[in-house]
């Protein structure tokens, strides 16, 4: 019993002792959240408009490693989002990127703006970020 506890410590310590503190945070207690305005005139967006909207927050430094928990559903002709579990006192990146359903009766496709977001949460903070879906004339 003594030998197993011992052996234990010693494990913890050593995984303790060996961290390199470059890891960043992946998980916190900030939340993003915010509205994609699709009251845009000549936008065509389909039956389920915010279903192909994709939303991705990661730190700067890593871009390609998404953050937080993602909900996306349809409010009163907008899509509204919420990305909980945020890191908080690091740097984010916020991309947003219309559906592949989205067409604009002009021709080309949509455009958000803006294209992304860069921000800095407090400890608990909730910040608002909006997007608005333009077509190009």
């Amino acid at each position: 019993m003594l030998r197993t506890t011992a052996s234990a410590l010693f494990l913890a310590l050593v995984g303790c002792a060996s961290s390199t503190g470059a890891r960043l945070e992946r998980e916190g207690n900030a939340t993003l959240t915010g509205i994609v305005a699709l009251s845009t005139p000549g936008l065509e967006v389909g039956k389920t408009p915010c279903a192909g909207l994709k939303i991705h927050v990661a730190h700067s430094r890593e871009p390609e490693n998404a953050l937080g928990n993602l909900l996306v559903k349809p409010s009163r002709g907008r899509c509204l989002y919420v990305l909980s579990n945020l890191p908080s006192q690091a740097n984010l990146v916020l991309k947003v990127t219309a559906s592949p359903d989205w067409r604009c009766e002009t021709g080309p496709a949509p455009e958000l703006t803006p294209p992304q977001v860069e921000q800095r949460l407090r400890d608990y903070e909730t910040a608002t970020r909006d997007f608005r879906v333009t077509c190009t004339r």
